[in-house]
C-alpha cells in the first residue's frame, strides 16, 4: 500500500495517519487562543481561515478536534470544549436545517469512553447545582440508579432556571435517562417523526412551513448552545462554504452565510466560529458580505494557511513513513527524503508553492514509480497510467455506492434542493432558481424557457404534518404563480391507510394539474452523489495527481455520463409541456402499494390485491409499468415485492 496515497482528509473526525504540528503551527495556536478568549471573557468570537485548494484546512480541524477531545472522564476541575463540523453542502434556505443536523448528531457520537459530548454538558450542568466531588460520572451513575427522583429534582431546576420550553425539558429529561434515544436524536435533528413515537416521547411537532421550519432550526441551535453553558465552550467549524453557492453570482449563499455567522456571534456568549474557505473565495466573501457580517467573520482573525517550507516537508515526508504499516524499501531507513532526492524536493519548490496535497501526491507518484522500477519479473502487467475520466468514473462508482448504503427519506428534501438545480442546469444551462414568498410550501422554484416549475418535498412521516403542509399547499397552487406544480413523494415513507386526509388533498392536487412524482432511492443517491462531487470540486477538495479538478471539468463528465433514469426524473420536473409519467390514479396505487409492502416487503400476490381492493391483473399491471418501485417472483406469477435496484449509475 503506498502510503502517501488519501492525501485528502474527508472528515476530521477520522483520525489522521500523520500529522506534523509545525505545519500552519500559527494558526492553529490561534485557533486555541480564540478558544480560551471564549472561555475567559464569555463572548463569542469567529476566526476566517483560508489558504489554496490542499493546504490542509480540514486536517487543521482534525488536529483541533484531537486535541479538544476529552482523554479523562469528565470533571469540574477540568478544561473542556465541545466539537462541531459542518460540512456546507446544502441550499441556503437550508442552512440552519444543516447546522442543526450536524451539532445534534455531533454531540450524540460516541467519544472514546463511549460518553457522547450531550453527556458531558449533562454532568457540566448537573454539577453546577450540586457540586461533586472528583470525576463526575461515578456520581450520575450512582443519583441514576440510587436516587433517581434526585436526579429528576435537579433537572427540573436547571430547566426553570434557563427558561427552557417543555419540549426541551423533556428531551433534557429523556437524555439524563438514556430513554429513547434514536427518536430523541431524529427529534432534536428536526426529523418528521410519526404520531407513535411523539407519544412514547411525549413531545410535540408543530406543522410547519419551510421558512418557520428554517426559523425553529436557527431557535434550536441558539437553545442547545445555551444549554452547554460558559463551561463547555463550543469550536463550530465551516467547511466547505464553497458549496453553498449554486454560481458566481449566488448572493443568496453569501447573504445566508454571512447572517448565520452574525447571529451566532451575537446571540451567543460560548462558541468559537471557524470558516474554512479557498483564498479566492475569501476575497469574495468579504468583499460581497455586508459589513456587519464582515466583521464578525473575522471578528478574532483573518488567517491564511502559508504553503510547506523544506524543512516541514521533509517532516511530512517522514512521519507518512513512520505511519506506514506496510514493509518499506531499505532506501526509506537511509534516505532522509525517500522516496523523493533532494534535487527532487528542490525541483518541486522551484515551480511555486508547495501545499500538502501537491507534496504528498508528488511523493505517491515517485513511490510508485521506484516500486515498479524494481519489477524484474517481465510477465506481471503493470496498469495503464489513471486518465481524469478513469478519475472521475472510479470516483463517483465508489460515492454513488455510499450514497446509496446511507440513503435516508429525512434526507430527499435536502438533496433535491441542494442537486436538483445542479442536474436541471446541464440539461436546460439557462435555468434560474427563484423564490417566492407567496409560496411557502413550495421548496424550489425553477424558471426556465419552458416556464416556471414548483417543486415541494413532501416527504414527512408524521401524517399530520403531511395533511397541513398539503392543504396549505392546494392553496397555493390555486394562486396560479406556477406554470406547473410537482409534488415529490418517497415511496419509503408511503401515506398511512388511516391519513384519508393527506390522501385527499393528493388528489386534488393533481386533479388541479399538479404532477406526483416518486423518485427511486436510486436516482436520489445519484443526485447526492453529484451535489457531493460538485461540492467538493468547488471547494477544491476533488483532486487528480494533486490537482484540484474543477467545477467545469466535473461538469461536463457528468453530461456525458447521465443515466437514462436521472435524465428521465429531471425532465419529468422541469419540462412543462411534457405528461406526468404517473397518472393520478398510478400515484394513488403507488401510494397504497408503498404503504402495504413497508409492513410487509414481500406478499403473496392475491392477498396484495385483496387488501389493496383492486384485481390482481391491476396490481400485476402497475407492478410491470414501475419495474424501478416493484417486482413480481414466480411462475406463475405469485409474489409482490419492493424493487430494490442497483446504483442508478450502471442503469444507463
Amino acid at each position: 500500500m503506498n502510503p502517501f496515497r488519501e492525501a485528502i482528509m474527508a472528515d476530521p473526525w477520522e483520525t489522521p495517519r500523520s500529522d506534523v504540528p509545525t505545519i500552519h503551527q500559527t494558526v492553529f495556536e490561534q485557533c486555541l487562543q480564540g478558544l480560551e478568549y471564549v472561555r475567559r471573557n464569555k463572548r463569542s468570537t469567529a476566526l476566517l481561515i483560508h489558504g489554496a485548494a490542499g493546504s490542509g484546512k480540514t486536517h487543521l480541524f482534525s488536529r483541533l478536534r484531537s486535541r479538544l477531545a476529552p482523554t479523562m472522564p469528565t470533571a469540574t476541575d477540568r478544561s473542556e470544549a465541545l466539537f462541531v463540523w459542518v460540512r456546507l453542502q446544502t441550499s441556503p434556505r437550508m442552512i440552519w436545517r444543516m447546522v442543526r443536523r450536524t451539532l445534534v448528531n455531533d454531540w450524540f457520537r460516541p467519544l472514546t469512553d463511549a460518553r457522547s459530548q450531550f453527556d458531558r454538558i449533562l454532568f457540566h450542568r448537573l454539577a453546577q447545582i450540586r457540586v461533586a466531588e472528583g470525576d463526575l460520572e461515578p456520581w450520575y451513575e450512582y443519583m441514576l440508579q440510587e436516587h433517581p427522583d434526585g436526579l429528576r429534582e435537579l433537572i427540573d431546576q436547571i430547566a426553570s432556571n434557563l427558561a427552557l420550553d417543555r419540549n426541551t425539558h423533556v428531551a433534557l429529561e429523556h437524555l439524563t435517562f438514556c430513554r429513547h434515544r434514536r427518536d430523541l436524536q431524529a427529534w432534536l435533528c428536526g426529523d418528521s417523526l410519526p404520531e407513535a413515537a411523539l407519544a412514547r416521547l411525549d413531545l410535540e411537532q408543530a406543522d410547519e412551513g419551510d421558512e418557520e421550519r428554517e426559523d425553529q432550526a436557527r431557535r434550536t441551535v441558539l437553545m442547545l448552545c445555551q444549554l452547554a453553558g460558559s463551561e463547555l465552550p463550543i469550536v463550530i467549524g465551516f467547511d466547505q462554504v464553497e458549496a453553498l453557492e449554486s454560481g458566481s453570482e449566488d448572493r443568496a449563499a453569501l447573504f445566508a452565510f454571512g447572517q448565520l455567522v452574525s447571529t451566532l456571534h451575537d446571540s451567543t456568549s460560548n462558541v468559537l466560529i471557524i470558516s474554512a474557505v479557498q483564498s479566492a473565495f475569501a476575497t469574495r466573501l468579504l468583499d460581497d458580505s455586508r459589513i456587519a457580517d464582515r466583521d464578525r467573520m473575522a471578528s478574532f482573525g483573518n488567517l491564511s494557511l502559508s504553503p510547506l517550507e523544506q524543512t516541514e516537508a521533509g517532516e511530512l515526508i517522514r512521519q507518512r513513513l513512520l505511519a506506514s504499516e506496510e514493509p518499506l524499501p531499505p532506501e526509506s531507513q537511509t534516505e532522509l527524503l525517500w522516496p523523493l532526492s533532494q534535487t527532487d524536493l528542490a525541483q518541486l519548490f522551484s515551480s511555486g508553492s508547495v501545499t500538502p496535497r501537491k507534496l504528498l501526491t508528488r511523493c505517491a507518484d515517485r513511490f510508485d514509480a521506484l516500486l515498479q522500477s524494481t519489477v524484474t519479473d517481465q510477465t506481471i502487467e503493470l496498469p495503464p497510467a489513471k486518465t481524469i475520466d478513469d478519475f472521475l468514473e472510479e470516483t463517483w462508482e465508489m460515492v454513488v455506492e455510499e450514497k446509496l448504503k446511507t440513503s435516508h427519506p429525512e434526507q430527499t428534501e435536502e438533496i433535491l434542493r441542494h442537486s436538483l438545480p445542479m442536474a436541471a442546469q446541464l440539461i436546460e444551462p439557462d435555468l434560474k432558481v427563484a423564490h417566492d414568498d407567496q409560496l411557502p410550501d413550495v421548496s424550489l422554484i425553477l424558471e426556465g424557457h419552458s416556464g416556471r416549475t414548483g417543486v415541494s418535498v413532501c416527504t414527512q412521516s408524521n401524517m399530520t404534518s403531511l395533511t397541513a403542509r398539503l392543504k396549505r399547499l392546494k392553496s397555493q397552487s390555486e394562486l396560479g404563480r406556477l406554470k406547473r406544480l410537482v409534488v415529490i413523494r418517497d415511496g419509503r415513507v408511503p401515506v398511512s391507510p388511516t391519513a384519508k386526509k393527506a390522501k385527499e388533498y393528493l388528489q386534488d392536487l393533481q386533479k388541479g394539474g399538479a404532477a406526483i412524482v416518486h423518485p427511486t432511492p436510486e436516482v436520489l443517491a445519484t443526485l447526492d452523489a453529484l451535489r457531493a462531487l460538485l461540492s467538493d470540486a468547488r471547494s477544491g477538495d476533488l483532486a487528480f495527481h494533486g490537482d484540484a479538478v474543477a467545477p467545469k471539468t466535473l461538469e461536463e463528465w457528468f453530461a456525458k455520463q447521465f443515466s437514462n433514469n436521472l435524465k428521465e426524473f429531471v425532465r419529468e420536473i422541469i419540462d412543462t409541456g411534457s405528461p406526468a409519467k404517473e397518472s393520478g390514479e398510478d400515484s394513488v396505487l403507488i401510494e397504497a402499494i408503498n404503504s402495504l409492502l413497508t409492513r410487509q416487503p414481500m406478499m403473496n400476490l392475491e392477498d396484495a390485491a385483496g387488501e389493496l381492493g383492486i384485481p390482481t391483473e391491476k396490481l400485476v399491471d402497475i407492478a410491470r409499468r414501475y419495474p424501478h418501485f416493484f417486482g413480481i417472483l414466480g411462475n406463475p406469477e405469485s409474489i409482490l415485492f419492493r424493487a430494490v435496484q442497483k446504483a442508478d449509475h450502471e442503469n444507463t
